[in-house]
């Protein structure tokens, strides 16, 4: 991040990306000003991703990087990623630009016309000196997973194996390893989740449970309800061993959102432990369907294409 492409001449400028065709990305744009003209004066421009806004950036003298990412589904041969200067005299620039491609079944409920663009990803429980970015090894889709830890809740790390789980969406096993947990059985867990824009939104929702190394007792059990906005969304259980799937993920999506969503774990009926969140990521949309007549021709493809294999396997 300590270099940068810097676009004087104003306007908008774009670079177009070959990536390959049908397949979901991650796209990462990274902003790292650090004062490199001696103005001190960190500018704010638009990131426009094939024809529509991605994000607004606002950098900053801080010494952290400003990164903006989206989770795009690839439908033409050349990705167009701009930069759009929006004042006269804020300079756009762009320090890193990354592309890494998902497995198909990644992020299930995303669909061709909308794009995901990131809010948050948290490795909950995990204190600051836990790294925000992983090895290949441990992290095969280069996803940053920010640590936290939260004021009253049990935050705690587990035994954890290597390499990743064979979960939804593959979280790395380093990420599960930590996780916060209520105090107690009947209690629950809070999380206020604050938005990029505080108009309404659609937001997608992962979270990601996990019971680390040692186990608690075989006959205790940890049942969960998801809720987002008082609204109930999802029943769970934790399982506790590798003979049963070592990781519940849970996907709520659309979900209709307005400045901050408000995340609850309760304890359902029956659980003998208390709540627990190992991770949890946070997407807003971006709609593509007007942008691309093509999206339309790919829609009903991919329907074709399904029912197509649904009939040859039934035959």
């Amino acid at each position: 991040m300590d270099t940068l492409r810097y676009f004087p001449d104003g306007g908008k400028n774009c670079y177009n990306v070959g990536l390959h065709l049908h397949n979901k990305y991650i796209l990462r744009a990274g902003f790292y000003y650090g004062n490199y003209d001696n103005l001190s004066s960190p500018p704010t421009f638009n990131l426009e991703l094939d024809g529509e806004k991605w994000a607004n950036v606002t950098t900053s003298l801080s010494t952290d990087p400003v990164f903006h990412e989206v989770l795009y589904f690839i439908r033409k041969k050349d990705v167009s990623i701009c930069l759009e200067q929006t004042q006269e005299g804020q300079v756009p620039f762009i320090s890193s630009l990354e592309a890494k491609i998902l497995n198909p079944g990644m992020y299930s409920y995303m669909d061709i016309n909308t794009a995901l663009y990131l809010e948050r990803r948290t490795n909950y429980g995990a204190n600051q000196s836990f790294p925000e970015r992983l090895s290949d090894y441990y992290e095969a889709f280069s996803r940053f997973w920010k640590p936290e830890q939260v004021q009253n809740y049990r935050n705690f790390f587990g035994k954890n194996k290597s390499s990743t789980s064979s979960a939804e969406n593959i979280p790395p096993y380093l990420v599960l390893q930590s996780a916060i947990e209520a105090k107690n059985v009947s209690d629950s867990i809070f999380l206020p989740i604050n938005l990029h824009d505080k108009t309404q939104l659609v937001a997608y929702f992962v979270l990601y449970f996990y019971e680390p190394y040692p186990w608690p007792p075989a006959n205790d059990t940890r049942r969960l309800i998801v809720s987002i906005d008082g609204e109930r969304k999802n029943i769970t259980t934790v399982s506790r061993t590798e003979l049963s799937d070592d990781c519940a993920v849970v996907s709520v999506y659309p979900v209709n959102v307005t400045g901050t969503a408000n995340v609850t774990i309760s304890p359902a009926e029956g659980t003998t432990l208390p709540p627990i969140l190992n991770a949890m990521e946070v997407f807003t949309t971006i709609d593509f369907s007007k942008a691309d007549p093509s999206l339309h021709f790919y829609s009903i493809f991919y329907v074709c294409l399904y029912l197509f294999g649904v009939a040859v396997w039934f035959n």
